[in-house]
């Protein structure tokens, strides 16, 4: 048997080691705490480093970010990585995983969040119509469900305005049966790099090969779609088709398009009119696209195939889900989408836009002018009107990541 002195060193010795443990339970539990808040000083140095930098994506590309960066008494790693594809640059709406290490001592802890791209269009995506210089209404009547909107002057004479009216300057004249909301700030407007994506990607199609009617070259009874391009027969799955006019004079009537017309310095005359039904082939594409001024005069008179012996749901172009080589159908007149003039437009008769029109000069209305407003194209911004992309942290997506 042990005697008493040998029992009270034991006990003793006990004692110490349970210290010990207690000690270093009590180190190790700091340590880890400390770990933790470095995992995630590193994940907001990332946000930083995002927010901080519009060329982040090819700054830092896919891997590891920052290594072994001391911080406090301890370190952190900071990794990066595109889950979709692996590559950060080769799209801005890719999707990020931050993945940071934190370490003190022999603490190690390792999170991981998921960040999503938040598109942001321009705000002038915001309203139904706006202008970068004055709207003017002369004897007009404008109805929107949404506001209409002026980087300068709004002015009316004889015209009634159906809907809320904002501008950076004044707004005088008429009838306003909505509010008036002056000295606004300045609405963002696209660039002239707008047109890139569409310039790169459409089709061309040669103004001399457009037929003349009248002594005007003239697009009519004809149906443009990713399956149908009625001059030169090259198609495009976009449906994006490209006409430089080189400052001659188009005009356009009595047509139907599933997808994007752009136009490149339509000359003086430039028109469209008559009935058209027209609507992007793709849903957040805009319908039209011009590099210059154009003026819109369609009517509220249907589009008819039999006017024009022509049918505008032929195979591949179905309207509605159906599709028929007939002349006996009938169309709504009116353009659906986004409509986008770098210069100055002038709208006339009765005009209807489903979807939202900017116009980078002076827009003046006469006749009748119905807006009917989408947030399609600022929720999900067309190639040319992306203002900014953000990252926001998905919710739910934060981990402690074990390896």
């Amino acid at each position: 048997m042990l005697g008493s002195a040998a029992i009270v060193a034991v006990i003793g010795l006990a004692a110490v080691t349970a210290a010990r443990v207690q000690r270093r339970s009590v180190e190790g539990t700091a340590d880890l705490g400390e770990a933790r808040l470095y995992a995630q000083s590193a994940v907001d140095m990332g946000l930083y480093l995002i927010s901080s930098n519009a060329n982040w994506r090819s700054a830092y590309p896919s891997g590891v970010w920052q290594q072994d960066v001391s911080l406090g008494a301890g370190k952190y790693t900071l990794e990066g990585v595109d889950p979709a594809d692996g590559d950060l640059a080769d799209s801005p709406t890719d999707p990020l995983v931050l993945t940071a290490t934190g370490v003190k001592g022999a603490a190690r802890h390792k999170t991981a969040v998921t960040l999503l791209a938040d598109p942001q269009g321009y705000t002038c995506l915001e309203t139904a119509l706006h202008a970068g210089l004055n709207l003017v209404f002369n004897g007009a009547t404008v109805t929107g469900n949404q506001t209409i909107s002026s980087n300068a002057l709004v002015t009316a004479s004889l015209a009634t305005i159906n809907a809320n009216v904002e501008a950076v300057g004044t707004i005088t004249g008429g009838q306003y049966n909505g509010t008036n909301t002056p000295g606004v700030a300045p609405r963002t407007m696209p660039a002239a790099d707008a047109f890139d994506y569409y310039l790169s990607n459409g089709t061309a199609i040669s103004f001399a090969g457009i037929p003349k009617s009248q002594g005007t070259t003239t697009i009519e009874h004809v149906v443009f779609s990713p399956a149908r391009n009625p001059y030169g027969g090259t198609t495009n799955a976009e449906g994006i088709y490209v006409i430089n006019c080189a400052s001659q004079t188009l005009r356009i009537r009595e047509v139907r398009i599933v997808g994007t017309l752009v136009l490149l310095e339509p000359g003086g005359g430039s028109v469209i009119e008559q009935s058209v039904n027209w609507e992007a082939a793709v849903a957040n594409y805009p319908a039209l696209m011009v590099r210059g001024s154009v003026d819109i005069q369609i009517t509220d008179n249907p589009l008819s195939e039999s006017s024009g012996n022509v049918s505008y749901n032929p195979a591949g172009t179905p309207y509605q889900g159906d599709e028929d080589d007939d002349f006996a159908d009938t169309y709504p007149s009116l353009i659906t989408g986004l409509v986008y003039l770098s210069g100055s437009c002038n709208t006339n008769n009765a005009v209807t836009v489903d979807g939202a029109m900017v116009v980078g000069g002076v827009l003046t209305a006469t006749g009748t002018l119905n807006l009917t407003y989408r947030t399609t194209f600022l929720d999900d911004p067309p190639p040319g009107f992306l203002a900014a992309i953000a990252m926001r942290v998905s919710h739910g997506t934060w981990k402690q990541v074990v390896n």
